[in-house]
């Protein structure tokens, strides 16, 4: 007689949390500790790491497996003979680095690329909801007054929200 398999149980709130708000964070050694609410149990603890955006980098873009698997099938059903598609993953492939955080909840980060970017010493980590971004405090700042009341009004619209 043969024993049917054990079926692991798995608990019903397995979606982890959103990444959500602004928080200033310190660089150690090139890691930036994640927000506690961002490591709940069942979040990701591995991470695509990409320079964004592509053409002038101004920030790194973090994408968890979810986000990133959604990134990957778009570029999969674009044509192998597509030269401007094999242009983007180029750029994608050579700007995106695995990373996994450490026992802490630190964030190991492309340490060339964060510094070019003003990310060292201190990062702002961005929620973007699905993804986040870490940026220079001072390219943030930067970032954000630049920012019109009408482009966000007309990203609004665009939402539907």
């Amino acid at each position: 007689m043969v024993k049917p398999a054990k079926i692991k149980a798995v608990a019903v709130n397995q979606t982890p949390a959103p990444y959500l708000g602004q928080h200033l964070r310190g660089v150690d050694h090139g890691r930036v500790i994640l927000p506690v609410e961002w490591r709940a149990q069942g979040a990701p603890t591995d991470f695509m790491v990409i320079v964004w955006p592509l053409t002038g980098p101004d920030y790194l873009l973090v994408l968890p497996p979810a986000r990133w698997e959604i990134l990957q099938k778009n570029l999969e059903a674009l044509s192998l003979t597509d030269e401007q598609a094999a242009t983007v993953e180029r750029l994608i492939g050579s700007s995106t680095s695995l990373r996994s955080l450490d026992s802490y909840g630190r964030l190991p980060l492309p340490e060339e690329e964060a510094k070019k970017l003003g990310i060292d010493g201190e990062a702002t980590l961005v929620g973007r909801m699905n993804k986040f971004e870490v940026w220079g405090p001072s390219r943030y700042a930067a970032s954000k007054a630049n920012s019109s009341a009408q482009g966000i009004a007309d990203a609004l619209k665009s939402i539907k929200i």
